[in-house]
């Protein structure tokens, strides 16, 4: 049985830890969002926090047993294996480094989950792979690999791998990591654009402080500050960034000294 929820919402996750094998700790430690069909979330907080883990989790790329993760409703931990693949077929998922299959073109890259994962005809799946490369301005580098694209190039394929099968909820993993200013702002516009225009769930865990804060001013998007596994706040850029936790306040400001400092470095 699903969860009761409002009829917008996409996303609810309640009371979540996952732990590695042989860890020491919970990597994700009874953490509990929600996010609606129109939200953004930006997910920040220091290097191990277990943003990436987090996003995985919501993937279905790992499994947990503690808490719950209902993707519209749907409880992916107590469904079957076959409705789970139904389920996350609504979620897609944009990686660090792109997670794109090298020995595949660009087109050949957005054509691969069409045809596994859809029941268009081939013309079809070809022409809303070329849709989708327009929206992301890649026309003309259909035939090339992505080791020939630059790294930009390389994430809005990436992007666009994620909207062709025009999920529900969209995951991106530092989408700006490693790209210089004016390809991170290309990046962040197309994000936003994309959301605006079908209106899906945006989850992006990242490093850039300066994306998270300035799309938040723009927009009515939230920020979740994670550390040790916790949300220990979630607000606006300005609550954020006003934070009395001493955690949050050595974060955004890049301070040498506070608890995040490792004691034999203090």
């Amino acid at each position: 049985m699903g969860l009761s929820q409002n009829e917008n919402e996409v996303l609810r996750v309640q009371e979540l830890s996952f732990t590695f094998p042989n860890a020491s700790g919970p990597t994700i430690d009874r953490l509990s969002l929600s996010l609606n069909s129109s939200d953004i979330f930006f997910l920040i907080g220091p290097s191990g926090a277990g943003k990436t883990t987090l996003l995985k989790l919501l993937g279905g790329i790992y499994s947990y047993k503690a808490g719950e993760i209902y993707i519209q409703g749907a409880p992916l931990g107590r469904l079957s294996q076959s409705n789970k693949k139904l389920v996350l077929k609504r979620v897609a998922m944009t990686f660090q480094r792109s997670g794109l299959f090298d020995s595949l073109t660009v087109l050949e890259n957005l054509l691969f989950p069409l045809r596994e994962l859809t029941l268009l005809t081939a013309k079809e799946r070809l022409q809303l792979a070329e849709q989708i490369l327009r929206q992301v301005n890649l026309t003309g580098a259909e035939s090339k690999y992505p080791f020939e694209i630059s790294g930009g190039m390389q994430k809005r394929l990436g992007i666009a791998r994620a909207l062709v099968l025009q999920p529900e909820l969209i995951l991106y993993d530092d989408p700006t990591a490693g790209l210089d200013p004016i390809t991170s702002h290309h990046i962040v516009d197309l994000i936003l654009t994309a959301q605006n225009k079908k209106k899906t769930g945006t989850l992006i865990a990242t490093s850039d402080l300066d994306l998270a804060f300035s799309v938040s001013k723009k927009t009515s998007a939230k920020i979740g500050f994670l550390c040790q596994g916790k949300l220990i706040q979630v607000g606006t850029e300005k609550e954020i960034f006003e934070s009395r936790n001493p955690i949050i306040h050595q974060f955004t400001r890049g301070l040498l000294q506070g608890p995040l400092t490792p004691s034999e470095l203090s």
